[in-house]
C-alpha cells in the first residue's frame, strides 16, 4: 500500500512538472484574414458586387479585424461617414429612436485609421463604403461564403475588401 501511495505521488509530481508552456507573445508565425461586424457585411469580389448592407441613417456599426500576422492594417471610410469613440448607444428606449451620436465622432481619425476595432457612423441617407486593407508576408484567403484571395503587389500580399453600405430611413427586407 505504501509503494502504491509513493507511485501515485511521484506520478502526480511528474504531471505538474513535466509540461512547460511557452508564453503567447509577439507576432504569430502564420497569417490569416477575417473580421466580425455587428451587421452582416456582404463580401465583394472583382466579379461579384452584392446589394449593399442596409443600416438606418444615424446609426453606427462596429467592425473588428480579427486577422493574424498582418504586416499593416487600415480601415478607410467614404466621405460623409465618421469613426466614433467607444461608449455610444445606437438606439434609446423601447421605441428604437436613433440617438444623436455626433458627440462621439472621433475627428482625429478623418477617413482612415489603423485601429483594429472601429465604430462607424452613417449620419444621413445615402451610399457609403468601408474598405479593409491588410498586407501580409504570405498569401491569405478569406474563406467565407465567397472566398477572396490576397494579391501579390511588389513582394507583399495585399488583401483588400470593400463593403458597400446603404443608409436608409427604414430597413427593407
Amino acid at each position: 500500500m505504501k509503494k502504491i501511495l509513493i507511485i501515485v505521488i511521484v506520478a502526480i509530481g511528474f504531471f505538474f512538472t513535466s509540461c512547460d508552456q511557452d508564453p503567447i507573445t509577439g507576432t504569430p508565425n502564420y497569417s490569416d484574414v477575417t473580421w466580425y461586424a455587428s451587421n452582416a457585411l456582404k463580401v465583394t469580389t472583382p466579379t461579384y458586387t452584392p446589394a449593399p448592407t442596409q443600416i438606418v441613417a444615424g446609426k453606427a456599426i462596429s467592425i473588428y479585424d480579427l486577422s493574424q500576422g498582418a504586416l499593416t492594417h487600415e480601415w478607410k471610410i467614404s466621405t460623409g461617414a465618421s469613426f466614433l469613440l467607444p461608449g455610444f448607444k445606437n438606439a434609446s428606449g423601447t421605441t428604437g429612436t436613433v440617438n444623436d451620436l455626433t458627440p462621439y465622432i472621433d475627428a482625429s481619425k478623418g477617413l482612415s485609421t489603423t485601429d483594429t476595432t472601429v465604430f462607424i457612423l452613417f449620419p444621413t441617407v445615402g451610399d457609403y463604403t468601408i474598405t479593409l486593407r491588410n498586407t501580409f508576408k504570405e498569401k491569405v484567403t478569406y474563406n467565407g461564403s465567397i472566398p477572396v484571395d490576397a494579391v501579390l503587389i511588389d513582394g507583399v500580399w495585399v488583401f483588400e475588401q470593400v463593403f458597400q453600405i446603404k443608409a436608409v430611413t427604414t430597413i427593407v427586407p
